[in-house]
């Protein structure tokens, strides 16, 4: 993988000799994004140094991809950029999901659920996940905002049109709802345990087993954590998952 990739790499920047910023800007900017997006995925080296060169070549492909201009590519853009600040594993972790959130609503400008439900999902999903993983301000509210923006999502990403988003998107839901300190814990906890197990249904030990192992290990963290009913009986529930 990352010799493909840094093969990928070296076609792109081999383009740019001639696909200049001048002559040909549409063109340059399409390959800065795909220069981005072969950094972003490169697994090997230094990964905060490949998601820097990421988010430097996303951001120049906006000199041409404006908002006004080329709108969709400016949202994909903007998502990307979203991706790499989230992903980022370096600096403050806080603000690079600040960043991330930011760059996540203003592609939602263009992404409408009307005109793109896909897109839409897709930039909610990560959205959600970003306000999930903030670690600074209001953590109830901060998951709130998550939890808003995974139902959201699922209005688009049905079980039956789209199983596999539909089955991640309810572990991100899930997670949040394990994960909220204030209210009913043990309403939480329910909706928690009714999210994994809904996303049990797509993600089985045949077809997807290392997804299937987590959503199991979830599942158990969920029941341990279970503060009434039967403790024994929810204790059972969580060796069986983890078994």
């Amino acid at each position: 993988r990352s010799a493909n990739l840094e093969k990928a790499i070296a076609c792109h920047e081999a383009a740019l000799r001639v696909y200049t910023e001048q002559e040909f800007p549409q063109d340059w900017a399409m390959t800065q994004n795909n220069l981005g997006g072969a950094w972003s995925d490169l697994p090997t080296d230094d990964r905060s140094a490949n998601l820097e060169k990421a988010i430097a070549y996303y951001e120049v492909a906006l000199r041409v991809y404006t908002e006004q201009e080329f709108p969709q590519a400016w949202a994909v853009s903007q998502n990307n950029l979203g991706n790499a600040w989230s992903d980022l594993p370096t600096g403050n972790r806080s603000a690079n999901l600040e960043k991330a959130i930011a760059y996540y609503e203003v592609a939602l400008l263009v992404y409408t659920e009307q005109e793109f439900p896909q897109a839409w999902a897709v930039t909610q999903n990560n959205l959600g996940i970003a306000w999930s993983g903030l670690p600074t301000g209001n953590r109830s509210a901060n998951l709130e905002k998550a939890i808003a923006c995974h139902e959201a999502a699922l209005r688009v990403r049905t079980e039956q049109e789209f199983p596999q988003d539909w089955a991640g998107t309810q572990i991100n839901l899930g997670n949040a709802w394990w994960s909220m300190p204030t209210g009913d814990r043990s309403a939480n906890l329910e909706k928690a345990i009714a999210c994994y197990e809904a996303a049990l249904r797509v993600f089985t030990e045949q077809e997807f087993p290392q997804v299937w192992a987590s959503t199991q290990n979830n599942l158990g963290i969920a029941w341990w954590s279970m503060p009434t009913d039967d403790r024994s009986a929810n204790l059972e529930k969580a060796i069986a998952c983890y078994e």
